[in-house]
């Protein structure tokens, strides 16, 4: 593949990924941390993964390894912020390593012109595929309903959550068993004072 045109590959995935990263901010509200490590790490991983790829066919192993880790860890790191510090740091080590595999696959796959265009197909429609997959991930998240855990603060998915007590007829819910014995032990301990 002409550098030229795995530049062009390169800016293009740059660009949807960021196009995404940016149409899933108006969802921040309702990202909890576990979504935001997700994002993050599917951000990090697909971009630097698809870049390395495209780098790798044309140069080294050296400077498709650099460039991909870097924008990875970026594009991983920036848009996973929406989940708090795991988020970012998920984000990132997702890019180091699809910076790394996707270099790895486009320096090796370099066998014959037809490799490297199959494999390029094959890794859009892929990097394509999280990337709606991320989106339809976090439109369904948002719809739910959560609530937080007051004992450790983790935010809950009310639908799906198993633990819960009744409190002056609230229904509280908790990520854990330790959570859910702390309150029942002693909840005026984990209640804020607006709740009667």
């Amino acid at each position: 593949m002409p550098l030229s045109i795995a530049i062009a590959c390169s800016l293009a995935v740059a660009l949807v990924s960021a196009a995404v990263g940016v149409h899933l901010r108006k969802y921040r509200e309702s990202v909890t941390e576990m979504l935001g490590m997700m994002i993050g790490m599917t951000f990090g991983m697909m971009t630097g993964i698809a870049l390395g790829y495209f780098i790798g066919v044309a140069t080294d192993m050296f400077i498709s390894n650099l460039v991909a880790v870097i924008v990875g860890v970026a594009f991983g790191v920036v848009f996973g912020r929406v989940g708090g510090l795991m988020g970012m740091m998920d984000g990132g080590m997702g890019g180091m390593m699809g910076g790394m595999m996707g270099a790895m696959l486009g320096v090796m796959v370099n066998l014959s012109p037809t490799a490297v265009w199959v494999t390029a197909a094959l890794m859009t429609s892929l990097f394509l595929a999280s990337m709606v997959a991320l989106v339809r991930l976090v439109q369904t998240s948002a719809k739910r309903v959560y609530a937080l855990d007051p004992v450790c603060g983790m935010t809950v998915d009310t639908s799906t959550a198993k633990l819960r007590s009744e409190y002056r007829g609230h229904t509280i819910y908790f990520c854990a068993p330790g959570c859910k014995h702390a309150f029942d032990r002693a909840p005026e301990k984990y209640i804020a004072s607006g709740l009667a």
